[in-house]
């Protein structure tokens, strides 16, 4: 008996030993200030997009066709629905997602799979989605000029925490 506890003694001290030194290990990686950190380039665009959608068939919606502008200013959104009607949002009014209007809301993720998603926020990084547009000429168009967008667009190098174990700070933002 004395054999075998003394065995789970020091196998319990080892196990210890390990821990606290892969522990402190781990630790002395995250005080390092240039690993929490990764940087990257952040586009902004500086031009706007007019964007044409079309309702297909009830509660489908795809791009007919994208126009750059001068201002993000001058963005906007014209919408053809089933009925005839039309309707043209600013960039503002696209933004807000509101139970009175339940066709703006519907159409809000064709709009972030073009390019007037990059005016609502989507990273410039990401591709214009090909299935956002009613046809091959609309998608085509808009990846020629989805290039000058970009190409005109303002660029800043942020340093964002970075993500994972050791990161130390979240990545969250919470509006107040």
């Amino acid at each position: 008996m004395t054999t075998f506890s003394t065995k789970l003694a020091k196998l319990k001290k080892t196990t210890y030993i390990a821990s606290v030194s892969i522990l402190f290990t781990g630790m002395m990686s995250c005080g390092d200030p240039t690993t929490n950190y990764t940087t990257e380039e952040v586009l902004d665009p500086t031009q706007g997009v007019v964007t044409e959608v079309k309702e297909m068939r009830e509660d489908l919606f795809r791009i007919t066709d994208e126009q750059v502008v001068p201002t993000k200013a001058d963005s906007r959104i014209i919408a053809e629905y089933m009925d005839g009607m039309r309707d043209t949002f600013t960039l503002e009014e696209a933004q807000l997602v509101d139970a009175d209007h339940p066709k703006r809301s519907r159409m809000s993720g064709i709009l972030m799979g073009g390019m007037m998603g990059y005016m609502m926020g989507k990273s410039m990084s990401s591709p214009v989605n090909r299935s956002s547009y009613a046809n091959d000429n609309a998608y085509k168009k808009s990846t020629t000029s989805n290039q000058t967008l970009k190409s005109t667009a303002s660029r800043k190098t942020v340093k964002t925490p970075r993500k994972g174990f050791g990161s130390t700070k979240s990545t969250r933002s919470y509006g107040g």
